[in-house]
């Protein structure tokens, strides 16, 4: 074998050790949560970061919310149309969101399920949104509504890590 071909496979098998490593250093991770009657299950693929101050690479978080027997699965952000709207109109990316904390609160009908999505630091307009399940846990659309405040009032103080793009 010439020099050119050796060269060429020593660079294949490179690439695809790569590959391999890459894709080992992806981690699935699955976090839960009871809130009443519903059960919320948010999971992703992630590479932890070794460093403290970076962020973690990670795909998109999915969603699945049981409850009465039925599951809805949703691809995160799920955000309501004010929270959207105004993450784009700040100049940020709603696909950059990703849920870092959540907390199970007290509503005026049941429990709710509050969701805090960061882009993972920054205080700029559209670095964090929260979502907020109804009791059946459905998104609560109005963020002027008495459930939605009532929530975020609760859920002050009780918030809960979720593993994600934060570093550990």
């Amino acid at each position: 074998m010439d020099i050119k071909n050796k060269l060429g496979a020593v660079a294949v098998a490179l690439g695809l050790m790569h590959v391999a490593c890459s894709a080992a250093d992806q981690a699935p991770w699955r976090e839960q949560m009871q809130c009443g009657d519903t059960q919320y299950v948010i999971e992703s693929d992630c590479k932890p970061s070794n460093d403290p101050t970076a962020l973690s690479q990670c795909k998109a978080q999915t969603l699945s919310v049981s409850h009465g027997g039925t599951v809805r699965k949703a691809k995160l952000p799920e955000l309501n149309k004010v929270s959207a709207k105004s993450i784009v109109e700040t100049g940020g990316k709603v696909s950059k969101l990703f849920v870092t904390q959540w907390a199970c609160a007290r509503g005026d009908k049941g429990d709710v399920a509050v969701m805090y999505y960061s882009i993972g630091g920054g205080s700029a307009p559209y670095a964090e949104a929260y979502s907020i399940y109804d009791e059946a846990g459905v998104l609560i659309e109005n963020e002027d509504s008495a459930k939605y405040e009532q929530a975020l009032a609760h859920s002050d103080g009780h918030m809960k890590k979720v593993k994600s793009i934060m570093p550990r």
